[in-house]
């Protein structure tokens, strides 16, 4: 590990370094300088991971952690259960960034984030909303960001009212600071088991059985719109498991990575082969990042009509009929070009009840008014 001279924001305006223009926990940069690591074709992998390291507390068990990944492809690490007091972000010696946040108790909990050395000069922010969740915003090209969101949640031995309080920090860190893309992993210390009810975030390869506080896992991705990625591919029983008893008796998946935007991933696996002492096992995704076809997808949502159009041709046709029935009565060119302003207005000025919000008119109106 760097000693003390070599410790610095990653990018001008680091949240957590004295003199640099933000306080304890709570800034942010102004944006990378002279990125190293760029998007020069339509298409990019990155590789992020997330891994309760159960501590961090030493120097030593840096380099121990770095000796392990050193084996791996990975670009992000997401840390949980740093154990490491204050908050800082630090240059290691071998170039990767370091980020922490200590935990609600001296020595307990915390989260962090490692970045590679060569993305380092890419992260334009990096900020913790509280002890148990931070966040790092990655830029991808001059146009698209990443938000990569790491969590650590309270045990079974906490209150569900400290999981309800990280559940709000969480869509605190997903709606701050807009970005193109958010990714959420980390230790929930939550059950999610299998697809229950049709659900469509879950995928059909989870396993175990699910859990209350897997059932507030799964309120809350309906909620923000995540997709559970760890239950989209296919894996073998011994491939799935994140976490283990002391005595190897039970064997439980509780770290995730979960989504906005599921057709990104093109993986997620468990890697067994990180050994630090932990008795997690990291989980390690794989994002193809193509940002033309991005662009393509975008496009295409905004020409197409609102689905209620499509699905109800006949409700449509009859309301379209009578909302502008006032138009036969125009004889006049500027008659019915008043006429037809007029009635726009109208359905866009209507009630925000639901049986206007949601008619298929209303739809429409508003569907060519975001196109203007």
């Amino acid at each position: 590990m760097s000693n003390d001279n070599n410790k610095r924001p990653p990018v001008p305006g680091g949240p957590v370094i004295p003199g640099y223009g933000g306080d304890h926990g709570n800034g942010g940069a102004g944006g990378a300088k002279n990125l190293r690591w760029r998007f020069g074709c339509h298409l990019r992998r990155l590789d992020l991971a997330t891994y309760n390291a159960r501590t961090l507390r030493t120097d030593e068990k840096i380099v121990e952690l770095e000796e392990e990944i050193d084996k791996l492809r990975w670009h992000i690490i997401g840390l949980s259960e740093v154990r490491r007091e204050g908050e800082d972000t630090v240059i290691l010696e071998s170039g990767n960034l370091f980020y922490y946040r200590e935990g609600d108790h001296l020595s307990q909990g915390g989260v962090g984030f490692i970045v590679h050395k060569s993305l380092v000069n890419n992260v334009v922010k990096i900020e913790s909303v509280s002890t148990r969740v931070a966040y790092l915003i990655l830029r991808i090209t001059k146009r698209y960001s990443l938000k990569v969101i790491q969590v650590y949640a309270p045990t079974s031995a906490h209150p569900d009212q400290e999981v309800e309080e990280m559940y709000e920090d969480i869509s605190r860190a997903m709606h701050s600071s807009k970005t193109q893309y958010t990714v959420l992993m980390g230790d929930f210390n939550a059950k999610l088991g299998t697809r229950e009810n049709g659900e469509l975030k879950v995928g059909k390869f989870g396993i175990g059985q699910r859990n209350p506080r897997g059932q507030q896992l799964a309120d809350f991705m309906e909620k923000e719109g995540l997709f559970m990625m760890n239950s989209f591919f296919q894996k073998q029983p011994h491939r799935k498991w994140t976490w283990s008893s002391p005595d190897g008796s039970t064997k439980n998946e509780i770290d995730f990575i979960m989504t906005t935007r599921r057709q990104l991933f093109s993986d997620v696996s468990v890697i067994a082969r990180v050994k630090t002492g932990s008795d997690h096992r990291m989980v390690r995704s794989t994002l193809n990042l193509n940002v033309k076809l991005e662009r393509s997808r975008l496009m295409k949502s905004t020409l197409r009509p609102p689905r209620a159009l499509i699905q109800s041709p006949e409700t449509f046709q009859l309301e379209l009929q009578n909302l502008f029935q006032c138009l036969e009565d125009c004889n006049e060119v500027d008659d019915l070009n008043d006429k037809l302003v007029e009635t726009v207005h109208a359905v866009e000025a209507r009630p925000a009840a639901e049986e206007h919000k949601n008619s298929p008119i209303t739809l429409l109106i508003s569907w060519l008014l975001d196109g203007r």
